[in-house]
């Protein structure tokens, strides 16, 4: 008796289950990386967070103050900019929200960069 040829060169390899197992370590065979020790800690964020809500009160008093100068001296109307300031303060109010349940530096920083925008913008108009 022969023995049966095979009919593409594939059938000669092995199984895919008789081949050996991946050897790079498993995340949780590798050990835990060291935390940064200038990273700022969740206290931190928060209150720099809850810091940020007073400047976005301030900025709130300013971008109105901007906008009733701008209706006082100039056509009586609010223009584009003046709601995008808005928008920003209200943009900003809910990055800081988000800073305060989540603390994580790129929330507080677009919470003080809205703020900071808001009469940026109410002055453009």
């Amino acid at each position: 008796m022969t023995t049966p040829t095979p009919t593409h060169p594939a059938a000669d390899l092995p199984a895919p289950t008789d081949l050996p197992g991946p050897t790079d370590p498993t995340p949780a065979d590798l050990p835990d990386p060291a935390p940064d020790p200038t990273a700022p800690n969740a206290r931190a964020l928060r209150v720099l967070a809850l810091c940020g809500f007073l400047l976005l009160a301030g900025c709130l008093v300013l971008t109105a103050a901007l906008g009733l100068t701008d209706a006082v001296e100039g056509d009586g109307v609010g223009g584009g900019f003046l709601v995008a300031g808005l928008w920003s303060l209200a943009l900003g109010a809910a990055a800081g929200t988000a800073a305060l349940a989540v603390p994580r530096g790129a929330l507080v920083a677009a919470q003080y960069a809205l703020a900071f925008a808001a009469p940026v913008l109410a002055a453009l108009d």
